[in-house]
């Protein structure tokens, strides 16, 4: 139940931003998370080079400018959402 409503939450905040496009519906441990404009590879360097873990499902078919995302604890999520705030503002 924790996971889940951790999950629900961090959909919420990725959708709030303006970088992402859709957050797809999960009963997993991860979201997939669709960037606006094409920019999956360049958001997915960024993150890398600020020590966040994703994964780049772009080549993946019916993926296409997507990343994965794992669940993590209230530190991990606050990290990621601030990494995507500041490429964002970029």
């Amino acid at each position: 139940a924790q996971i889940v409503e951790i999950r629900n939450n961090l959909a919420s905040e990725l959708e709030s931003l303006p970088l992402v496009e859709k957050v797809y519906p999960s009963d997993a441990n991860f979201l997939l998370v669709k960037i606006k404009n094409a920019d999956a590879t360049g958001v997915y360097r960024y993150l890398c080079s600020r020590g966040v873990v994703v994964r780049n499902r772009s080549r993946v078919k019916l993926c296409d400018n997507c990343l994965r995302v794992t669940v993590g604890n209230e530190t991990e999520n606050k990290l990621l959402l601030n990494c995507l705030n500041e490429y964002n503002a970029d």
